[in-house]
């Protein structure tokens, strides 16, 4: 439950409170909803202190159900702004734009930076974001979606990964009885193939950013950023994917269209994912830092894998499908090369 507070002063605070059931993801997620906020509280410290990214202020919270308040809360400042994804509806901008086209290059642009800041900070290990207040220090914990970690290796976390992929979706008659089922496990046995980096230092990412979480004045300016529990410190094929929601969509590999909207779609998109990646990659060098630029990797056989493997996640048996055949093209390509 989110509500605003209004002061007599005209100042606006947030209050976000969890109640109980309130966890809307708990069948994809393992771990409880509190850690959730503890992540979010940790993501927003963190990019609030060391960055230039616009995060609401922390005022105060407490993640205990037994306190005063009656239930977990995290009160933050109030941002005015509007969803980017809904602004663009309510203006009806043009098909895959945010306002008009300078407006939608800035918009993307700025995105892009964000996403770079954000990857341009290192961690020893794989798992979610976390800050002990004892210290006023950051550390990477378990991660939310599989309620494990954190991890020394890429290898470990597919795998858990995988796995909890697979429990989550035994439950799902219609996903357990077809032969896409397996997905997931093809997928990690491709990605033992075509991942890298392995052992860390692993890049921090934030796996739900894009349009749907991203605040904006009217002019599509970015104001803040929001919802924060799926950052994690993760290997480069988690770190190099496409802002969700941003008609950024990269297609599964081998997929063949014949519906005339759905070739436009994907020709619409082409020269826009390629104006990302040199966004993304000009910001990168801004930044500075050694390794393999995320730039480089957005739209690879690797990036893709990981994309499947979240695809999985929505328990639906078309996309389960797609991917399927999606398998099937990669391992004949990867049998077929010397």
């Amino acid at each position: 439950m989110v509500r605003r507070i209004i002061f007599e002063d005209s100042t606006s605070w947030v209050v976000r409170l969890r109640l109980p059931n309130d966890d809307a993801f708990a069948e994809r997620e393992a771990l409880e909803g509190l850690k959730a906020m503890e992540i979010e509280i940790a993501s927003m410290k963190f990019f609030g202190s060391k960055t230039s990214i616009p995060v609401p202020k922390v005022i105060d919270y407490n993640i205990f159900p037994d306190n005063e308040a009656g239930a977990p809360y995290i009160l933050m400042e109030y941002i005015h702004g509007s969803v980017a994804s809904e602004l663009r509806k309510a203006k009806s901008c043009a098909p895959q734009m945010f306002g008009t086209p300078e407006q939608d290059r800035k918009f993307r642009g700025q995105m892009a930076r964000i996403q770079a800041t954000v990857a341009s900070f290192r961690f020893p290990q794989i798992g979610s974001l976390y800050y002990k207040q004892e210290t006023d220090d950051f550390y990477i914990g378990p991660e939310l979606q599989t309620g494990k970690g954190p991890w020394a290796s890429s290898t470990e976390y597919y795998d858990d990964l995988v796995n909890h992929l697979l429990k989550s979706a035994i439950t799902r008659d219609e996903i357990k009885q077809s032969q896409s089922f397996m997905v997931p496990s093809i997928l990690n046995h491709l990605m033992r193939i075509h991942g890298e980096e392995r052992t860390g230092p692993f890049r921090l990412t934030n796996r739900d950013f894009g349009a749907h979480n991203i605040l904006v004045n009217d002019d599509f300016d970015v104001i803040s950023v929001i919802d924060f529990d799926g950052v994690m410190a993760a290997p480069l094929e988690v770190v190099a994917q496409y802002p969700a929601l941003s008609f950024l969509e990269v297609e599964p590999p081998g997929a063949v269209y014949s519906q005339p909207a759905a070739i436009e779609r994907v020709r619409r998109t082409a020269p826009r994912l390629q104006e990302y990646k040199e966004l993304l990659g000009r910001f990168e060098s801004e930044q500075g830092g050694d390794g393999t630029k995320v730039a480089g990797r957005l739209g690879s056989t690797s990036a893709n894998i990981y994309r499947g493997m979240a695809a999985y996640a929505q328990h639906q048996g078309f996309v389960n499908e797609k991917w399927m055949k999606s398998c099937s093209k990669m391992l004949q390509a990867y049998a077929e090369s010397e």
